[in-house]
């Protein structure tokens, strides 16, 4: 995985997830089972015994993956990594990760994945699933992503403690805010508001893990009005609470940001 990708990408391993309730998201995900299999619905149809999907934005879904150990990535939109994600789905709600895989390549690379892995060699097997759906060129194309978005994208991580509105990134980008409203759903797939959450609940995961912030004090840090909101928020997000999800390591390990 290239150097840029660790502030692209959030990615754990889930282990037992008994049930991951119905939600979505912004970004882009790609789900890999490392142990076992499991079942999912998504975008209103069932799937049982899978090892794999990478699910577009916005599309709803949920899963069950009672005994298995499941690699979840959530990989920004407005990313290198995103906009490839984008060209390959072409709109379709999923992929099947397996039609990436040679036969037995998958099992080769997660021969050994299981809970008691430490996370360093967990981190080894994510970033070789990862990097065969999304081999990375060279020297990628680094002018997929509109100059005025890259500068809101400044201003928003800069500010995200404020109180941040269309009109002020609009400023940013000398444009009127319905023509920057259009660019963000051009460069990123979902309105500004979507955006600026995913955003918000992003940062607020690093923070809480990185630097030993509570999840009350992360959350005001990164621009909500309190635990409450947040909490909902994620929950719509994520299927689960944070609670459950940023803090109970028996059941989930984060591998970037790795802490």
């Amino acid at each position: 995985m290239s150097d840029d990708a660790p502030q692209n990408i959030i990615s754990f391993v889930a282990h037992n997830a008994a049930r991951v309730e119905v939600h979505r998201h912004h970004c882009f995900q790609i789900v890999a089972s490392i142990k076992g299999s499991f079942a999912c619905t998504i975008d209103g149809k069932s799937y049982q015994r899978k090892i794999g999907f990478i699910i577009n934005q916005s599309v709803v879904h949920s899963c069950q993956a009672q005994g298995a150990s499941v690699i979840v990535y959530f990989i920004d939109a407005e990313s290198y990594y995103g906009w490839q994600l984008r060209e390959m789905l072409a709109g379709k709600p999923f992929l099947d990760i397996e039609d990436f895989f040679a036969e037995g390549e998958m099992a080769r690379i997660c021969a050994n994945g299981n809970e008691r892995l430490p996370k360093f060699e967990l981190k080894k097997i994510a970033d070789e699933i990862f990097e065969t759906v999304l081999p990375q060129p060279n020297k990628p194309d680094r002018h997929f992503l509109d100059g005025r978005i890259g500068k809101a994208l400044k201003f928003i991580e800069t500010n995200l403690r404020e109180s941040i509105r269309l009109e002020d990134v609009a400023d940013q980008m000398f444009l009127s805010p319905e023509r920057a409203r259009h660019l963000f759903v051009q460069a990123t797939g979902s309105p500004f508001s979507q955006f600026l959450l995913w955003k918000r609940i992003k940062a607020v995961i690093v923070a809480s893990l990185t630097q030993g912030l509570s999840l009350t004090e992360a959350a005001l840090k990164c621009g909500f009005s309190d635990q409450a909101h947040f909490c909902r928020v994620f929950k719509r997000t994520f299927g689960m609470s944070p609670k459950t999800h940023l803090k109970n390591s028996r059941f989930v390990q984060f591998l970037n940001p790795l802490v």
